[in-house]
C-alpha cells in the first residue's frame, strides 16, 4: 500500500510535526480511526487558533514526555477541556548527559559524528530504563482510557522524533500496523520539520558554528534509519521483538491489545 504521508499532517501554524495516525492500515486490512491518536513536537508555541483547532479536532488526552526541565521551559499550552499528563521518559542519569548535548554542540567539539553517536545513548535509555518502561507503561494507560469515538490523544516530546517515535513504534506494533509503514511514519519526521531544522541550522551557522557543530546539530534535529534499526534490533536481541517487549516489559495483556484495536480500529 502507497501511504501519502503527507495527509497525515495537520492543519497547525505555529507547532512542527503535528501528525494523524489515522488512515494507517494493519496487516489484517483494518484501518486506524481519523480522530483518535496525533503524535507532535510539544505544544508551547501555539496560538489560539492552533488551540481552538484540536479542541474542534476532539483532543481530549495530551501526554508530555519531556523532562521537568523541558516542561518548565516551555510549558505546554493545552487545548480547552483536555487533560494533561506530565509523563517523563528519560532517566535521571540521561537527563544528566543531556545537559552533554552543550559540548556536543560547543564551538571546541571537533568531531562531526557525537551528535548522531549521543542519539543510540538516548534511545538505549527509552528501551531499557526503569523511567522510560514506567512512562510508556502509562502512555498505554491514557491510550486504553481515550475510548470514546472522536476523541484524540495527543503524544509528544520536544521535536516529536525520539520519545515520540518510540511511543509511535509501540503503539502502531500493538495495533498491529507493519513495520514498514511504522519506519515510514517515523522518517517522515524529516519531511515534516524541513524548513525547521533548515532555519535553525542557518542560525546557528550565522552565529558562528563550525562544520562539526553543524553536522552534530543536524543529527540531533533530524531522524536516520540507523536510529529505528538499532531500536529494531535491540529489542529482537534483548527482549525476543517488539511484541514480546510489550507483553514483558510494558506488561500489556492480551485483552488490553484485544481492547486497543477495539478503541483504535476500524
Amino acid at each position: 500500500m502507497t501511504i501519502k504521508l503527507e495527509n497525515q499532517l495537520l492543519n497547525i501554524k505555529n507547532g512542527r510535526n503535528f501528525r494523524e495516525l489515522g488512515g494507517y492500515q494493519t496487516k489484517d486490512g483494518k484501518m486506524i480511526k481519523k480522530h483518535k491518536l496525533i503524535r507532535t513536537a510539544n505544544l508551547a508555541s501555539l496560538d489560539e487558533n492552533d488551540l481552538k483547532y484540536l479542541q474542534d479536532y476532539g483532543v481530549k488526552y495530551v501526554v508530555d514526555f519531556r523532562s521537568k526541565d523541558e516542561v518548565e521551559r516551555e510549558p505546554d499550552r493545552v487545548p480547552e477541556g483536555a487533560t494533561y499528563d506530565f509523563d517523563p521518559v528519560f532517566s535521571e542519569d540521561l537527563t544528566e548527559s543531556s545537559k552533554g548535548i552543550d559540548e556536543v554542540l560547543s564551538q571546541d567539539n571537533q568531531n562531526p559524528k557525537d551528535g548522531y553517536n549521543h542519539m543510540f545513548i538516548a534511545y538505549d535509555d527509552m528501551i531499557k530504563s526503569e523511567s522510560a518502561q514506567r512512562a510508556y507503561r502509562k502512555f498505554f494507560d491514557v491510550l486504553l482510557a481515550n475510548d470514546e469515538e472522536n476523541r484524540s490523544m495527543i503524544f509528544h516530546c520536544t521535536a516529536g522524533k525520539d520519545r515520540t517515535g518510540f511511543a509511535a513504534l509501540l503503539a502502531l506494533t500493538a495495533l498491529g500496523v507493519p513495520l514498514d509503514t511504522i519506519k515510514q511514519d517515523y522518517l517522515f519526521t524529516n519531511a515534516a520539520t524541513t524548513d525547521f531544522v533548515n532555519s535553525l541550522l542557518q542560525k546557528a551557522k550565522d552565529e558562528g558554528a563550525n562544520e562539526a557543530g553543524l553536522s552534530n546539530l543536524k543529527d540531533l534535529q533530524t531522524v536516520h534509519p540507523e536510529y529505528i534499526d538499532h531500536v529494531i534490533e535491540t529489542l529482537q536481541r534483548n527482549y525476543g521483538g517488539v511484541e514480546n517487549y510489550l507483553h514483558d516489559m510494558m506488561k500489556i495483556t492480551d485483552e488490553e491489545i484485544s481492547k486497543l484495536r477495539k478503541i483504535y480500529l476500524n
